[in-house]
């Protein structure tokens, strides 16, 4: 007969051990936790960052209150000067030019006074005809141009109101007999009668400012 076999039998140990340990593991774990949260809030310290937020809500009404600068400063161009700009159209009837005035009616001068004004240029006539006498006719033709002349000049002083109409018509005559001693010079003929014409005329002349 065989010999039995002996049976071999595995011996585990208690397991009460282990699970001590797992849990000192666990509790040495959570220890360390609750050390390094405590770390953690010893450093960042949220509740100080909770009250930064009002510190910085007081300060945000800085800014606002330097917003009302910017209304003082658009304040600054209300000197409204537009209403003064709208007085300036009224000078605007005044650019315009003054409505022409009539220039004042001469004085009606004395007669002495006229005649000492027309005087010299009557005698200067009477000269211009002594001259005409012996006169070529290039000669006679300048000499009647320039007493001409005269005879205009001495139709534009005014005369005394009592002679104006005489004087003018008188003028005027004296004139014509200078044109025709003038065109008696330029044809080459005779001009004894044109050089008598104009004497008479200009003596009428004289004795009208004879008084």
């Amino acid at each position: 007969m065989t010999e039995p076999q002996p049976e071999y039998v595995w011996a585990y140990p208690e397991e009460k051990p282990r699970r001590s340990r797992m849990w000192l593991m666990i509790g040495l774990a959570v220890v360390a936790i609750a050390v390094a949260v405590a770390v953690v809030l010893a450093v960042v310290r949220p509740w100080e960052t909770d009250a930064e937020p009002s510190s910085s809500s007081t300060v945000s009404p800085t800014p606002s209150a330097s917003v009302p600068s910017s209304p003082s400063a658009s304040a600054s161009p209300t000197p409204v000067a537009s209403p003064t700009s709208s007085s300036t159209p009224t000078p605007v009837p005044s650019s315009a030019p003054p409505a022409p005035t009539a220039p004042p009616a001469p004085s009606d001068p004395a007669l002495p006074v006229f005649r000492d004004k027309v005087q010299p240029r009557l005698d200067d006539a009477a000269t211009g005809l002594t001259y005409a006498e012996d006169a070529s006719a290039e000669e006679g033709v300048q000499i009647a141009d320039q007493l001409r002349d005269d005879a205009g000049r001495l139709s534009d002083v005014v005369a005394p109101s009592s002679i104006a109409s005489a004087w003018r018509s008188g003028v005027q005559d004296y004139g014509r007999a200078l044109d025709a001693l003038r065109a008696a010079f330029v044809q080459g003929g005779s001009t004894s009668s044109q050089l008598s014409a104009a004497r008479a005329k200009l003596a009428a002349l004289n004795d009208l400012i004879a008084g």
